[in-house]
């Protein structure tokens, strides 16, 4: 059973936070087809990402973002708006990253 207010908050926070990517130094990439495998050396796992969810990877990489930059930049590289189902499941890839340990929110500058 899912408490509502615990669904809220958790919504509220990933339309809020600012996430980073927290050390490129520790991971290391080998691309294969459509799949793009991430090695943790801290965590010793590896993690297996589609073209999209390397995309928004690579957005977040590049400097810390907000859910609506990253929205924002996926409509860009799309060229055109994301409908709702495909924003939730931006956010749903962004909180696995967060679960994951590859990125963390972060205090907007």
């Amino acid at each position: 059973m899912v408490v509502s207010g615990y669904s809220l908050d958790m919504n509220n926070f990933m339309n809020t936070a600012v996430f980073q990517v927290t050390d490129t130094a520790c991971f290391l990439w080998k691309s294969m087809d459509d799949a793009h495998i991430i090695y943790d050396t801290r965590s010793g796992h590896s993690q297996a990402l589609n073209d999209f969810a390397r995309e928004i990877f690579a957005i977040i990489e590049e400097r810390p973002r907000h859910m609506t930059d990253i929205v924002g930049e996926l409509e860009k590289i799309l060229e055109r708006p994301l409908g709702d189902e495909l924003r939730q499941q931006v956010q749903k890839t962004v909180a696995e990253f967060d679960k994951m340990g590859l990125i963390e929110p972060v205090k907007p500058e």
